[in-house]
């Protein structure tokens, strides 16, 4: 592939709800411009956009793939991204690069979850946007019906430049509004067109009298003419459709059908003519390396200091580490040397790639506001910035909403255990909006993510990767144990097993600190009972008993206790001695002490359409929750409420399945509170199965 400038460079991202026909769409557009020489099909497992493993054996899109084609004199980007809300990282970074956002609607479904998120991505960042209904060859499918869903949801001028020719089975090719001809298209083909249908005149000229009149609306000049009755030429509303397209004062609506290749020539004729070229719109912000709150203004030129965004990192069987990146400012050479100022270090670019699904191109140079990608960066991962040594410059990362799924990691081995990490290190390399962390109150690994299918294909791709056999498990709750009144008493550790024997004798008392206390010990043993060498073996024995508690084996808070007596022997007290025997003298005592387990209290913000804010009060009230209150966000409210860990675990599922998948939260940690006596009961029910089948 060609070298190309800004100005013929256009970056489009195909998105919207999942199984609207986004990669359909993507892969005919390859075959109409010949880059392969059939339709690939995703049911078929084989397209190039899909191609990652677990794509085909889920039949649906899970990265951002970038499928680089040419037309008309343009070097075009396509950003196929996935429709579904787990893999919002992702998204969010397809949609971050992009200068266009191209949205998908299923001619039957219309407007739906993912539109609406997609929509919501596209005002984050200010991307104009344009949709293109399709699967019109559908059963009930209805270009009307689909235009009509996208005014309703987004409360937008929704003006179609193409129309339908037939419905359903009979669905035969579009009317293009500019060039008010019927346009032809098949698989084997160039485009003919043909003049409109004698039933088709006066929708079609409608159609194009409101076409005109958005194109007014987008110059002074234009609607001055429009007003005084002059003609618009053919240039003129074209330069008036960008002009107001750019500024988003309507939805451009094409339509078609990608498996029978329908409405592809008008499509590509408006994303050459009417999207914005890179360097028509703003870059990203940046700010200067040493000082976050000084922002640096840069401009998408090709001739200005080389500034790239890296939005995405794949591990590549063959090329090792692939960095995918949009140049916003001056260009990128192969055989050359920039700086990555985050990690500050200079990385040397070996072969420039131009990545189309899983081939890759070499190319020797990449302008201002193409994309590209280049292997084996040494310490370059996504949402860095390579930029010229001499003028550093950094791009605020993209902002990725808190992950709300967790699961526990349960491997088959104690070998696997111990690759968990390095493979879990490895996928977050690829997927930011992963984690993984050791829990060592729970003595559990825990992953977190997005969803379920999220959890589901990483640990997939860790089988695959690194041959690791693990399964996903509920997490444990890291609960607290806590006394609420005085104890005491004593235990005496004694054992002689020939030779030298074990004593120690420990008196001790416990008292209950208020929430959050830090652990207190003091000593108060007088006239020797207990030398003070073994006072740090005491107090080491108290805070390792209150590691494990003494009513369901978790960790004991809040609690001071205090040495004041005890025995030993010269010969046979010793350090482990005394350890032992406060360790047993805590846990006995505590059993005196009313012993209370806590749980964790998560602060939650639950963002959900208004029709919804009942049932999901009432649902949070189910799970034990306390709703603190509500506010308006636009169309939607945000419920807080506080709400225990231990009902959380599967609010990520069920809130989407209460709001067909509208509805978001995020949740932080709060405090501890008492546990109900009911589930306490449960709790230590529980605890003591799990010991005894530990010890089996």
């Amino acid at each position: 592939m060609k070298e190309y400038e800004t100005s013929q460079i256009r970056n489009v991202a195909l998105g919207g709800h999942t199984s609207a026909g986004k990669t359909s769409l993507a892969e005919a557009l390859l075959h109409h411009l010949k880059v392969t020489d059939r339709l690939l099909r995703v049911d078929e497992g084989n397209t190039m956009s899909d191609y990652d493993p677990e794509e085909i054996r889920r039949k649906t899109s899970i990265n951002t793939t970038i499928l680089p084609v040419e037309y008309a004199g343009c070097k075009i980007n396509v950003l196929d991204l996935p429709g579904y809300r787990d893999f919002i990282g992702e998204i969010k970074n397809g949609v971050r690069v992009a200068d266009t956002l191209l949205l998908v609607v299923d001619g039957v479904s219309g407007a739906e979850v993912g539109t609406e998120l997609l929509w919501e991505l596209a005002d984050e960042y200010d991307l104009p946007r344009v949709a293109f209904v399709n699967k019109l060859d559908k059963e009930r499918a209805s270009f009307s019906k689909a235009v009509e869903s996208l005014k309703d949801t987004f409360g937008i001028n929704c003006v179609p430049l193409t129309l339908p020719v037939g419905q359903e089975a009979s669905f035969s090719g579009v009317v293009d509004l500019l060039r008010m001809k019927l346009v032809k298209e098949t698989p084997t083909e160039k485009p003919q067109y043909l003049d409109i249908p004698a039933d088709m005149t006066d929708a079609a000229t409608a159609a194009r009298a409101a076409l005109i009149e958005a194109a007014a609306e987008g110059d002074d000049t234009l609607t001055e003419k429009y007003l005084n009755d002059e003609p618009l030429s053919e240039s003129e509303i074209v330069r008036g459709l960008k002009l107001a397209f750019i500024e988003r004062r309507f939805l451009p609506v094409l339509c078609g059908g990608a498996l029978k290749e329908i409405g592809l020539a008008p499509l590509l004729d408006f994303i050459v003519t009417t999207v914005p070229a890179p360097h028509e719109r703003k870059a990203l912000p940046a700010h200067k390396v040493d000082n976050p709150e000084e922002p640096v203004e840069l401009t998408i030129d090709a001739e200005g200091p080389l500034a790239a965004y890296v939005f995405k990192t794949v591990a590549d069987d063959y090329a090792g580490r692939l960095s995918f990146f949009k140049v916003y400012s001056g260009s990128i050479s192969s055989d050359s040397t920039v700086l990555n100022p985050g990690q500050r270090k200079e990385e040397r670019i070996g072969h420039l790639l131009i990545v189309r699904g899983k081939k890759q191109e070499d190319v020797h140079r990449l302008r201002a506001g193409d994309i590209g990608a280049v292997a084996k960066l040494s310490a370059t991962y996504t949402a860095d910035t390579l930029c010229a040594p001499d003028k550093p410059v950094l791009f605020v990362p993209t902002v990725l909403p808190p992950r709300t799924y967790m699961r526990g990691v349960a491997a088959k081995s104690k070998a696997d255990e111990e690759k968990v990490g390095l493979a879990m290190h490895r996928l977050i390399e690829q997927d930011p909006t992963l984690s993984i962390r050791r829990d060592p109150e729970i003595r559990q690994t825990i992953i977190s993510g997005m969803g379920d299918t999220h959890l589901d294909v990483a640990v997939s791709r860790m089988r695959t990767m690194s041959k690791i056999e693990i399964e996903l498990e509920p997490p444990r709750v890291p609960y607290h144990e806590t006394i609420t009144r005085k104890g005491e008493g004593m235990y005496r550790h004694k054992k002689q097993t020939g030779g030298r024997g074990q004593f120690a004798e420990v008196h001790m008392r416990l008292e209950p600190l208020p929430e959050g206390s830090p652990f207190e010990f003091e000593w108060q043993v007088v006239g020797g009972n207990i030398p003070t060498k073994f006072k740090p073996s005491v107090e080491k024995g108290i805070i390792e008993a209150m590691e494990r508690g003494a009513l369901a084996g978790y960790k004991a808070v809040d609690i001071k206790a205090i040495c004041y007596d005890g025995k030993h022997h010269e010969v046979d007290s010793s350090d482990m001695a005394f350890k032992i025997a406060a360790i047993m003298a805590f846990r006995e005592i505590a059993q005196k002490c009313n012993p209370i387990i806590l749980e964790p209290i998560y602060n939650l913000a639950v963002t959900v359409p208004e029709g919804n804010m009942g049932d999901i009060m009432g649902d949070l009230s189910g799970r034990r929750g306390r709703i603190l209150g509500t506010e308006s966000k636009g169309r939607k409210v945000v419920i807080k409420a506080q709400v225990p860990l231990a009902e959380m675990f599967t609010y990520t599922q069920d809130l989407r399945s209460m709001t067909q998948g509208r509805g978001m939260f995020e949740m932080t940690f709060s405090h501890y509170e008492r546990v109900p006596a009911e589930i306490q009961a449960k709790i230590v029910e529980e605890a003591a199965k799990r010991k005894e089948e530990e010890t089996e």
